[in-house]
């Protein structure tokens, strides 16, 4: 539709791209062109602001924008920690303006983890006589060219298996820093990837419940977060070169997570403790083996492609 004044609407969008308004038209908004009559926009909801703020609007906006999150985080946090599992029922309840929702509650703490991992420094590397200590792995450097012998000899079997696990595992060596580097960067995702494998395992155990997939879902995403929050636990491990220390600190980061998930399915879907118990372990046994393939599988991808 033209306006009034006969510009085309190419035109004015041409001409508003490289003329930005200097201050809000009255009446409108500046996001869909609506008419306002009060502080926000009726149609898309964005409030009446000046395009050109001074710094004090600016920063009154980000204050209330964060402010206004901030208020949902405090309260979804609190249960997450306090009461296992009830993120989950309020979320099943429909009672959700209050909290954050079940996916951008496990992005945030899925994004807390590994960005502490990465500011985390590198396990300490002990170089003696003949090994290489790197955190709690000890490497026999002698051994190292008899391994890459031994392994240049599988890529040259007559077995397919033996060629391709020679190729991986000879790639993995010779590149090592790329690979780890590559793997690093895969586990976020695969994490991701493995979230709904971890609700269809909660569906199966919890199938004469009769809940709908995306339900088992949202507290799969709930338990990954709490789960990625307290594997900041093992994080000592990189600050410290006590064994004691890292293996205690791995011990509460994984009793944590058991004690989690038994009481956030009992709250959930009920039964006796012994039930949650056994189901817990059914489901926490299927899934760590899931894991385990998915992270060979990846990890085999990223060698062959270093």
């Amino acid at each position: 539709m033209t306006g009034t004044t006969g510009t085309s609407p190419r035109t004015a969008d041409a001409s508003s791209a490289m003329h930005p308004p200097t201050a809000s038209a009255p009446g409108v908004c500046l996001n869909c062109g609506e008419p306002v009559s009060q502080r926000f926009c009726s149609a898309c909801g964005q409030p009446a602001i000046d395009p050109n703020p001074t710094l004090g609007e600016f920063v009154h906006e980000a204050a209330s924008e964060f402010l206004h999150w901030d208020g949902k985080l405090a309260a979804t946090f609190r249960l997450l920690f306090t009461k296992p599992g009830e993120l989950t029922r309020e979320y099943l309840a429909g009672r959700r303006a209050s909290y954050l929702s079940p996916l951008r509650l496990y992005l945030t703490c899925s994004v807390v983890f590994f960005a502490l991992k990465a500011l985390a420094p590198d396990p300490p590397v002990v170089v003696r006589a003949g090994t290489t200590q790197v955190g709690m792995v000890t490497i026999q450097e002698d051994t190292v060219g008899a391994t890459l012998q031994a392994i240049d000899r599988m890529t040259q079997s007559k077995s397919s298996t033996d060629r391709v696990t020679g190729r991986v595992l000879g790639n993995a060596l010779r590149h090592g820093d790329q690979t780890a580097a590559s793997l690093r960067q895969s586990i976020p995702n695969l994490m991701f990837v493995l979230v709904p494998i971890f609700a269809g395992l909660v569906a199966l155990v919890f199938r004469s419940r009769r809940m709908r997939y995306p339900q088992h879902l949202a507290f799969a995403l709930h338990t990954h977060a709490f789960l990625f929050l307290a594997l900041v636990l093992t994080l000592v491990t990189r600050l410290t070169r006590n064994a004691v220390v890292d293996a205690l600190a791995v011990a509460a980061s994984f009793l944590a997570i058991a004690i989690y998930m038994v009481l956030a399915v009992r709250r959930v879907y009920g039964g006796s403790t012994w039930s949650a118990m056994l189901r817990s372990g059914a489901v926490a046994v299927t899934y760590f083996a899931a894991f385990t393939v998915a992270m060979l599988l990846t990890f085999a991808l990223v060698a062959l492609r270093v």
